[in-house]
């Protein structure tokens, strides 16, 4: 039988964060309309933790506890390993549009090219899109010195960075709810269990702004499908992360950077379809894949959880 308390969270997170990008959208904002469609959807992220907290303390009228948010049994080599996790997803992305597009010659997968020249290219159609024309010469003086392949590293830096300080309100604004609340009514559930159900409502949760834009620019329908199968993918990450961690934080950790360093393809790839050769396309579909592989056949505990109901031992959890 399925627990009534998870269809209620889901009502309270997708009507949240559903209603707020109605309203805005009814107001003309759009992916394009700039702060405020960025303020549009940080509100909207705030959708799962307001529904977690509500569901949590007023209806469940359980303890935080249960929400995962505790720092104290936090396994941190895990956080670790997160980390690395999540800095890797783009330069394996990059690799896989070179491979596909360069390498067997799919269009639609673009062009890949780690090369100073290639990111001075791509810096200067981005300040000429935001008018700062004056400024590209300046950009460009200071991004010769540097070789490329130190600022993709640069980038994933700041990422790591910006999900460790600034980014983490917006993070645990997800996290709390799908990680925190979904995970905790799910956690005596098989992990593949666990993730299709996760993976599925997380990218129907994001359609109102798929469908305004987001992501997936002039497909808003099919964006919406391609949603649900990029966070199908990310789910197992997110769910091996919070599984063996013990904690919301690594999943925290994990969005953050997934966040923050994304826009770090558009400045070494250019000429693929939006569908296709992107992060959120199926060339990162594929990286996912690829990782998602690599973490199962690496950790044959979490391997085996992923088909038994249940937690993990106490012993394999070390």
């Amino acid at each position: 039988m399925t627990d009534r308390r998870i269809p209620s969270f889901l009502a309270l997170a997708f009507g949240f964060s559903w209603t707020l990008a109605g309203v805005g959208f009814l107001f003309g904002i759009r992916a394009d309309s700039g702060l405020s469609y960025v303020l549009l959807a940080a509100l909207a992220m705030f959708g799962p933790a307001i529904a977690a907290i509500v569901q949590q303390r007023l209806i469940d009228r359980e303890s935080w506890s249960g929400l995962g948010i505790a720092l104290r049994g936090t396994r941190w080599a895990v956080v670790g390993l997160t980390a690395l996790l999540g800095m890797s997803i783009v330069p394996v992305s990059l690799f896989v549009l070179h491979v596909m597009g360069a390498g067997l010659g799919i269009e639609a997968f673009g062009k890949v090219s780690l090369t100073t020249q290639r990111l001075l290219v791509a810096v200067s159609e981005m300040m000429e899109e935001q008018g700062l024309n004056e400024t590209v010469s300046l950009q460009g003086e200071w991004l010769e010195r540097i070789p490329a392949f130190m600022v993709l590293l640069l980038s994933l830096l700041g990422a790591l960075l910006s999900a460790l300080t600034v980014n983490v309100p917006f993070m645990l604004g997800e996290e709390l709810g799908w990680r925190g609340y979904l995970w905790q009514r799910t956690a005596h559930w098989s992990g593949l269990k666990r993730v299709v159900l996760t993976g599925v409502c997380w990218g129907l949760w994001h359609a109102p702004l798929i469908a305004m834009g987001h992501n997936y620019p002039g497909y808003p329908v099919a964006g919406i499908a391609m949603m649900v199968v990029f966070c199908l993918l990310l789910a197992l990450l997110f769910d091996w992360t919070r599984t063996r961690s013990g904690s919301v934080w690594s999943s925290v950790l994990l969005h953050g950077i997934i966040n923050g360093s994304a826009g770090a393809m558009v400045l070494f790839t250019w000429g693929g379809h939006v569908l296709v050769g992107t992060v959120v396309g199926i060339g990162g579909f594929i990286a996912l894949a690829l990782l998602s592989m690599v973490v199962v056949m690496c950790d044959p505990a979490y391997r085996k959880a992923l088909y038994r109901p249940g937690h993990l031992e106490a012993s394999e959890l070390g």
